[in-house]
C-alpha cells in the first residue's frame, strides 16, 4: 500500500514538473517593443518572455480589438444615397422624380402608398438628360432619419397625355450607404433594395415598366393612350439602426504543440494609436490561468 502511494506521489510530480516546464507557470509572461511609435507599413516587433501553452494576439484595430471580445455593437452613422440615370425618347417634362418617406406603414397598395408623407428629393441628385448614364452624385439624407422607423424611397413615373410624347427613364447601381466606425457599410443596393411597381390608372403591366437585378425601367403605356398613370417604383423597408456585429476576433499565435514563441511582427496599415493585446494561456484538465498583456502604439504615415 505505501508504495502504491509512493508510485502515485512521483507520477504527480513528474506531472507538474512536465506542466511548468511546457509553460503552466505564465508568471514569466511579458510583452515589449523597440518603441511606442511606428510607421504604416512598418514591421512592428512585439519581443515575447515566458512560455505560455497557448497565445492570441489583437491587434487593437476595427474588429480586432480585445476591448469588444464579448461583443461590438455598432451605432448608425451619416446616410447616403446615389444612383445612375438616363432618358431616352418623348418629350414631356418633369415626368421622373425621387421621394423619400418615413411614415409609410408598408401597405404596397396604391391608396396607402399616396397616404403616406412622400418628399420630393429629385432636386438633390443630378439626373440623366439624354442617352447617356448619368452620375447622380452623393447624397447626404441624415434629414429623413427618424429614431425607430425605417425609410422608403420611390422613382416616380407620372404620365401626363396633355404634356407632350411619354420618355423613358432607366435607373441603375443604386446605393443606400452608413458611414459608421467599420467604414462605409451597404445598406442596401441596386439589387437587394426590394423594388416593387405599384400602379395608379390604367397601367399596361406587361411590356412596359420594368424591374431587373440590375435597372429600372419606367415608361408610359404603349400608345400613349390619352389617360393619366403614375407608376411608384418602391423600396423595401430600410432600418438605419444599431447592429449588433458580434465578438472581435483575435488572432491565434501559438498553441499547446507549438515551439516557444520568442517574438511575433505585425504590420499596421492605417495610421492611429492602437492597444495591442497579448492573451496568454495555458488550459489543462487541472489548470485555466490566463494572463492579459498590452501594448500601446502609435502609427504615424
Amino acid at each position: 500500500m505505501k508504495l502504491k502511494y509512493l508510485n502515485w506521489l512521483l507520477i504527480l510530480i513528474i506531472t507538474g514538473a512536465c506542466e511548468k516546464e511546457n509553460g503552466n507557470d505564465l508568471s514569466g509572461f511579458d510583452v515589449k517593443t523597440d518603441g511606442l511609435t511606428f510607421k504604416t507599413g512598418e514591421e512592428v516587433t512585439f519581443r515575447l518572455s515566458g512560455n505560455p501553452a497557448q497565445l492570441a494576439f489583437y491587434s487593437g484595430e476595427i474588429l480586432k480589438d480585445y476591448n469588444y471580445k464579448d461583443g461590438r455593437v455598432v451605432e448608425p452613422g451619416s446616410i447616403q444615397m446615389s444612383f445612375s440615370s438616363r432618358v431616352q425618347y418623348g418629350a414631356q417634362p418633369n415626368q421622373f422624380s425621387v421621394l423619400a418617406s418615413s411614415d409609410f406603414n408598408g401597405q404596397y397598395n396604391i391608396d396607402d402608398i399616396k397616404a403616406a408623407t412622400w418628399t420630393n428629393i429629385s432636386d438633390r441628385f443630378t439626373l440623366g438628360t439624354d442617352a447617356n448614364f448619368i452620375y447622380s452624385g452623393v447624397v447626404n439624407l441624415d434629414d429623413f432619419l427618424v429614431e425607430g422607423k425605417p425609410l422608403y424611397f420611390v422613382f416616380k413615373y407620372v404620365y401626363d397625355p396633355s404634356a407632350g410624347l411619354g420618355r423613358s427613364w432607366y435607373v441603375q447601381n443604386f446605393s443606400l450607404q452608413s458611414q459608421t466606425e467599420l467604414g462605409l457599410t451597404t445598406l442596401i443596393d441596386q439589387s437587394s433594395a426590394g423594388w416593387q411597381l405599384i400602379y395608379y390608372g390604367p397601367k399596361e403591366a406587361t411590356g412596359r415598366s420594368s424591374i431587373s437585378a440590375t435597372a429600372i425601367l419606367l415608361r408610359a403605356n404603349a400608345a400613349n393612350t390619352a389617360v393619366y398613370t403614375e407608376d411608384w417604383c418602391i423600396s423595401k423597408p430600410i432600418h438605419v439602426s444599431s447592429l449588433d456585429v458580434g465578438p472581435d476576433w483575435a488572432t491565434p499565435i501559438k498553441g499547446y504543440s507549438d515551439m516557444r514563441l520568442t517574438e511575433y511582427k505585425y504590420v499596421y496599415t492605417t495610421p492611429g494609436n492602437y492597444r495591442a493585446t497579448f492573451v496568454a494561456a495555458n488550459k489543462t484538465a487541472n489548470d485555466n490561468e490566463e494572463m492579459v498583456k498590452y501594448v500601446d502604439i502609435t502609427i504615424v504615415p
